[in-house]
């Protein structure tokens, strides 16, 4: 981001001559391009960069102080895409033919039954799945809270598992790069699933899927993350609690109080939601 939105306008000038009207420059660029998100993630940074100088004593003001993130590009809105029943079931009728890797689109299900991140999910390990005893540890390195999660995986899950197995049991990884140094970039499921959601006025694009319509659904374009709302709405839809809900998301209480002193696992409260989302899917599918 930096070598192509900003530096261009702030390359040649030393840290201390930056001055508030230099940064809209860059953000004012981004703006009239129609990338709002962009901007405000190029701010944020840019901020993190002179808030760094003034801990290092290298500037004495920071430039950016001044300005208001929330007034960059306006209000950001909060997705809310939920998969309904129809979707999922006709999600898998397309999928098979869509061109997918058969591990992409074993992610989709994953992603779906667990109600993991895209991006935990394609950095796993096989050290940390263990199929006969249905768990899969997401390691505090690799979750956005910093704290392990443990997965109890449903039959449906641990089936997708499998079929990912069958093709990448050689490599540490579940989804290996492909000189198997490493997990492949979590961008990958992403950029798969969006290509073929292409709308017909949008044209073709070189090096694109030539399946640009394969995934389209009723309710419009649907994300990885999408997967990961749409199996926690489940859950509390077929009866499970809200607050079990949220600890299979892994999303740290908001409450400090409660954070503090209600310390209830809920392990098995989980392994159950899990198991009864499991059960759903696969009677859709």
């Amino acid at each position: 981001m930096f070598e192509k939105d900003v530096l261009p306008f702030l390359g040649d000038l030393a840290v201390a001559d930056v001055k508030k009207g230099h940064i809209t420059e860059v953000t004012d660029a981004l703006l009239a391009r129609g990338v709002n998100r962009m901007a405000k993630m190029v701010f944020s940074l840019m901020r993190q960069m002179f808030r760094f100088a003034v801990d290092r004593d290298l500037i004495e003001h920071d430039p950016s102080a001044s300005i208001r993130k929330a007034k960059i590009g306006g209000k950001d809105t909060e997705r809310d895409r939920v998969l309904s029943d129809d979707e999922i079931k006709l999600l898998a009728k397309k999928a098979p033919d869509a061109g997918l890797q058969v591990t992409t689109e074993a992610a989709i299900w994953i992603a779906l039954s667990t109600c993991c991140r895209i991006g935990e999910l394609l950095s796993a390990r096989w050290e940390h799945i263990d199929l006969e005893q249905s768990t899969w540890l997401i390691p505090s390195e690799h979750s956005k809270n910093g704290k392990p999660h443990s997965i109890i995986l449903s039959d449906f899950a641990i089936s997708h598992f499998k079929r990912v197995k069958q093709i990448n049991s050689l490599s540490p990884w579940c989804y290996p790069n492909t000189y198997i140094t490493d997990h492949v970039c979590p961008k990958t499921v992403t950029k798969q699933l969006g290509d073929r959601q292409r709308l017909p006025e949008q044209g073709s694009m070189s090096r694109r899927s030539a399946k640009a319509q394969a995934l389209l659904l009723p309710g419009g374009k649907w994300t990885p993350h999408d997967l990961r709302r749409t199996g926690a709405t489940i859950m509390t839809a077929i009866g499970v609690l809200p607050e079990v809900a949220e600890r299979c998301l892994n999303h740290t209480e908001e409450n400090k109080v409660k954070r503090t002193y209600q310390r209830h696992s809920y392990a098995k409260e989980m392994a159950e939601a899990w198991e009864v989302l499991g059960k759903h899917l696969s009677s859709l599918i």
